[in-house]
């Protein structure tokens, strides 16, 4: 019995059960998709590529993966504040195995519905290793996305939730990749704030998702914004609190997806009101910037901790 071509995959795994977008002219099916842009709004764009033994186990389901990549890729949109437009799919695959793809697509059409992001298009190709690449795009009103260049001295640092407990899980997945349960939900399906970031788009500064780990990320807004982020160890939510040995762990392992905001004083009672609003209960004021050389600071009890390795590098494993 002959394989399935790469039209018949495109036809039967992602044609079709995926959410309507009002705004797309043409999409699966043609060289191009055509999108109508609404007046006054600006084009979030952002593309995330994981890689078999890399960013997720080899062996692991199908349906795990494609939740994990969507939910990565569209948290980008949320650190921008931009409501889902669409996404792009392009997969590289070792063969064209009907049953992982067949369970890739229902992974991935589900949570492109509980995302609310549409499917646009995309390209299959071969390759000695599954490579996904999800593009993601959403609309964001014109001159207010949330950068990572605009915190400013005396704003408030901020977090979503808890970090860690995907990074701490990590090797039990890694023992066994298809345990899909309420531990390794962090690491397979991580929450992602796009109805809180969206909220954000008047209250924040600047913004960014954790995805390397927080201390790293946190660099990232003060090289871009020129600052000091000092953080306070003890309030930052962990997964594990802080005499636990593997503590240091949480602020560096990454793969958290929250977001790191920062936000001025006068927004607090806000920010507090749309963390209720959007369902976080661990949303937390872990620090406030500071003028000087860019810098990232953490003290626990008042004490400046050091970090070997800040977070994950591609390129230093």
């Amino acid at each position: 019995m002959s394989r399935p071509s790469e039209f018949d995959l495109i036809r039967d795994c992602f044609s079709s059960g995926y959410p309507a977008a009002n705004d797309l002219l043409l999409g699966i099916g043609d060289d191009c998709s055509l999108i109508r842009p609404p007046a006054d709004m600006e084009l979030a764009q952002s593309i995330d590529t994981q890689v078999a033994g890399v960013h997720f186990p080899t062996d692991a389901p199908g349906n795990l993966i494609a939740s994990r990549a969507l939910r990565c890729a569209v948290s980008d949109l949320a650190a921008m504040g931009a409501v889902p437009q669409g996404f792009h799919l392009a997969l590289t695959l070792s063969d064209n195995n009907e049953d992982f793809l067949q369970d890739f697509a229902s992974g991935l059409r589900l949570t492109a519905n509980t995302l609310g992001i549409p499917l646009l298009g995309g390209d299959t190709t071969y390759g000695k290793h599954l490579t996904i690449s999800v593009a993601v795009q959403g609309w964001l009103p014109r001159g207010l996305g949330l950068r990572r260049d605009a915190a400013r001295a005396g704003q408030d640092v901020w977090l979503t939730g808890k970090v860690g407990a995907a990074a701490l899980v990590l090797d039990d997945i890694l023992r066994d990749p298809t345990r899909d349960d309420q531990e390794t939900a962090p690491y397979y399906h991580p929450r992602v704030h796009l109805s809180f970031g969206h909220l954000l788009l008047s209250l924040a500064t600047s913004a960014i998702d954790i995805s390397d780990g927080l201390i790293q990320d946190a660099r990232h807004i003060a090289n871009a914004s020129g600052v000091i982020l000092n953080l306070d160890a003890t309030a930052i939510p962990t997964a594990v609190s802080p005499e636990h040995s593997r503590w240091r762990e949480c602020l560096t392992g990454g793969d958290d997806y929250q977001l790191l905001f920062t936000a001025p004083q006068s927004a607090r009672e806000r920010i507090e009101a749309c963390a209720l609003t959007a369902g976080l209960n661990h949303c937390a004021r872990i620090g406030h910037v500071e003028e000087g050389e860019p810098d990232v600071c953490v003290r626990k009890n008042g004490e400046l901790l050091i970090f070997e390795q800040e977070g994950y590098t591609h390129f230093n494993r």
